[in-house]
């Protein structure tokens, strides 16, 4: 039987302290002293061991441990002055700021140095428990620092619970320890009557409020069955868990990645959705897979390959040789290529879907693309033209500036925003994160709008986003730019605006506001999104 300890919360992970603690109690669990002034209370004691995990020792100003003190059921103490605390660090010292309800320890000097080799005991003994039952916070704050940096107060907080004086739940037994697969065990444990229990283990709740035993059936994986005891007022309610585990032999196993170093042999029916085999891969029995990948150092020998059913798709993400000229392939059902397709000869199909993905693109490296008379060539989504000798209209940092312009188009072409964030915090709480600098284009009474934001995560694909608006001969286009930051924020990115003519046309020029005519037309929003970069 394990006790599982006071459940704990901690600030974000730049606040959180460079010490690791426990805290226990004795007696275990607490109980609330009687609701009877006139009774004497219960005495407590609390805990806490501290140490650092690191090989990089820590220097530390102070520790303070704060411990709620009143008459109401968060509390944990009638009175801080009547604790005895006490710390195992040689030269530190303890004074007790009552303001506060913390109990402040500090070194004789101004700051002390933590290693790995240096853990140490906090006491707090002869507490006055309150005579509420209910669950309290107890807050251990650090100031402290590693090499010359700042020294920053870093807190961590548990929830101590006080129960009532008859409660008890304890002796969580399983048996037997270990099993076949398939077997079953059987739990005991002990428990007082002013509770509600409940059995978790896997994804199963089960309420054994009124039992003392269960039996589970049908045990295939190791399994850790945990006993969870609640009692007291529902606003603050006090929570004891109890833990015990079960080995199975031979075991069902669910996954995420499986490496192995050495023979792997399937003797029975193999399922799988993906096998990856670095080296020889003996199977003996059916295999049934979704995806099987053999990497390029190895060679897969098979005389038939059939495609049925469910799993009819055959997917080659590298090379298929025809070893010997004039074979086919023939293909009844989904075709799908995750490398690169490379059709040298005439290629003749009824359908073409290209998918690559955002990242992902169509390359036609030499000669044309021609469509037959009488056909069309649709475009459903966005269409970005690029070519070399496409006229720079601006380019440069977001936070330069730019002045919102208008430009005629003395021929049909595409004008091309492209926005990159170049800010980037390794802080998930920063609010620039969720903040962005907008582009837009209006012409023809149409707005069409991209956006970066002004800071991106380290570690995460640059953002990126461009779009290609349409501009017919004669009309004007006006482009915008959004860089306030937020208060205080910071961020910065790049910003450029192109203009590719049509039929190698003329290029854009900038109009100035007087001769831009009025018109009544409604704009309507319109977002237009592409990853690309400009080439």
């Amino acid at each position: 039987m394990t006790l599982v300890s006071p459940t704990r919360s901690t600030e974000t992970a730049a606040n959180e302290p460079l010490l690791a603690y426990t805290v226990s109690t004795s007696p275990d669990p607490l109980k609330a002293s009687p609701e009877n002034p006139q009774a004497p209370e219960e005495k407590g004691e609390l805990q806490i061991v501290g140490s650092r995990h690191s090989g990089t020792p820590a220097d530390v100003q102070w520790i303070k441990v704060k411990v709620p003190a009143g008459p109401m059921s968060p509390d944990l103490a009638t009175d801080l002055a009547k604790i005895t605390p006490r710390i195992s660090l040689p030269g530190w010292s303890v004074r007790l700021d009552s303001a506060a309800k913390e109990f402040v320890f500090s070194p004789s000097a101004s700051h002390a140095p933590i290693g790995a080799d240096t853990g140490f005991t906090i006491q707090l003994s002869d507490i006055p428990v309150n005579r509420k039952v209910g669950t309290s916070p107890i807050t251990i704050t650090e100031s402290s620092r590693t090499g010359s940096s700042a020294f920053q107060p870093r807190s961590t907080t548990f929830n101590v619970g006080k129960f009532p004086a008859d409660f008890y739940l304890r002796n969580l037994i399983c048996t037997p320890l270990v099993i076949d697969n398939g077997g079953e065990v059987t739990l005991t444990w002990e428990r007082s009557a002013n509770a509600t229990y409940e059995l978790l283990y896997g994804d199963t709740n089960l309420d054994v409020t009124k039992d003392t035993s269960k039996k589970i059936t049908n045990v295939k994986s190791d399994t850790t069955f945990y006993l969870r005891g609640t009692t007291g007022d529902a606003s603050n309610p006090v929570v004891r868990i109890l833990s015990a585990q079960v080995s199975v032999k031979k075991p069902d196993l669910e996954i995420g990645n499986l490496i192995v170093h050495g023979t792997t042999r399937l003797n029975g029916a193999a399922t799988t959705k993906n096998l990856t085999v670095d080296g020889t891969a003996n199977l003996t029995g059916a295999t049934t897979t979704k995806d099987l990948t053999v990497n390029t150092a190895n060679t897969l020998h098979v005389r038939t390959i059939e495609g049925s059913g469910a799993y009819g798709s055959l997917a080659i993400g590298g090379r298929l040789t025809l070893s010997t000229e004039g074979r086919e392939v023939n293909v009844a059902s989904k075709f799908t290529v995750a490398g690169t397709t490379q059709l040298n000869g005439a290629t003749t199909t009824k359908n073409l879907t290209v998918d690559p993905g955002a990242d992902g693109y169509l390359w036609l490296k030499t000669g044309r693309l021609d469509t037959a008379a009488g056909t069309n060539l649709n475009a459903y989504g966005t269409v970005g033209i690029f070519k070399n000798g496409s006229q720079t209209l601006h380019s440069n940092y977001i936070s330069s500036g730019y002045r919102e312009t208008t430009y005629r188009a003395n021929g049909a072409g595409f004008l091309t925003v492209v926005m990159t964030c170049l800010y980037f915090t390794s802080n998930s709480g920063w609010r620039e994160l969720n903040a962005y600098f907008t582009a837009s284009a209006t012409t023809a009474g149409v707005t069409h709008t991209i956006s970066v934001p002004q800071v991106a995560y380290s570690g995460s694909p640059q953002p990126k986003n461009q779009m290609s608006v349409p501009v017919a001969k004669g009309d004007t286009v006006k482009v915008s730019l959004a860089n306030t930051k937020l208060p205080g924020g910071e961020g910065n990115g790049y910003f450029s605006v192109y203009w590719t003519p049509l039929g190698g046309g003329p290029n854009l020029t900038q109009v100035a506001a007087a001769d831009i005519p009025e018109t009544a037309e409604e704009e309507v929003l319109e977002t237009f999104y592409s990853e690309e970069e400009v080439g």
